[in-house]
């Protein structure tokens, strides 16, 4: 019998956490891209030096796009079942082994795979952004990535490509609605689970604001997107009254990144001449 691997898509820009992810990655016949996503050349050659995987592809993309890092890694990737990951996420022991039996078992072709996340805390303020996390990217089953396993073979089915370069930000949000648009079932893998590092308020401000600048971007490109709960009233039943009280704040930034976006969209009168 034909053995079936899979290969893992790692985009980083500058994230020295990508050894340790790395690292959990237990399966021999695992194919590893990394996609340098904007990253200095400093960097690129430290990560180099100190991955011990000979399995590893490096793919330089340049300029930081994390829509097109993705969408390269998953053609630059010799094996046609692909796994994404993030940097600063680990595998649990068996996560991998339960994506390949899930793939085996499972009818690739119609189907995606979507693992488990759990976050990680270290302090009071990381474990309310831990537990606000949890509720709008983990509680509801969806195609978000990390971790997301599927065929490279379904890609006309969902327009011919994964990952649009022109959304920067929320690029899996698009894929997950063109995948659910598609009729494909996303089946839950027990077992495939990563664990994300404790996430600082700084990086989760950071990311939501990115995230509404996503937002505004498929508005103007009228592309559809997955929205997952995310209110104040979904947080406070799932999470409580802290992590709620956060959503809203976390929320705010959202917003101000969306009308950044929206203003940063409009042609100046003044250069109409």
């Amino acid at each position: 019998m034909m053995t079936l691997n899979i290969s893992i898509i790692i985009p980083c820009k500058d994230d020295c956490k990508i050894i340790k992810c790395i690292e959990s990655i237990n399966d021999k016949n695992t194919g590893i891209v990394i996609v340098f996503n904007g990253s200095n050349p400093r960097f690129i050659n430290w990560v180099k030096k100190n991955n011990v995987n000979r399995k590893t592809i490096y793919l330089n993309i340049g300029k930081a796009n994390l829509a097109l890092a993705l969408e390269k890694g998953t053609w630059k990737a010799k094996n046609n079942w692909v796994l994404y990951m993030d940097s600063d996420c680990v595998f649990e022991k068996k996560a991998i082994a339960k994506f390949k039996s899930a793939f085996k078992s499972g009818d690739p072709n119609n189907e995606v795979y979507k693992g488990d996340i759990m976050f990680i805390h270290n302090g009071f303020i990381s474990q309310i952004i831990a537990r606000s996390r949890q509720h709008h990217t983990a509680e509801q089953l969806t195609a978000y990535k990390p971790p997301l396993a599927l065929s490279k073979n379904i890609v006309k089915k969902v327009g011919g490509y994964f990952f649009n370069k022109k959304l920067i930000w929320r690029e899996d949000s698009d894929l997950d609605n063109r995948i659910r648009e598609a009729g494909f079932k996303i089946i839950p893998v027990k077992g495939g689970t990563i664990y994300h590092g404790a996430i600082t308020l700084k990086t989760d401000l950071r990311s939501t604001f990115r995230y509404g600048i996503g937002g505004a971007i498929a508005k103007r490109l009228k592309i559809k997107l997955t929205e997952v709960p995310r209110s104040f009233g979904s947080t406070l039943k799932s999470q409580g009254l802290l992590p709620a009280l956060y959503m809203l704040f976390r929320n705010s930034f959202y917003t101000v990144g969306y009308c950044y976006q929206i203003l940063k969209s409009i042609p100046d009168p003044g250069s109409e001449a």
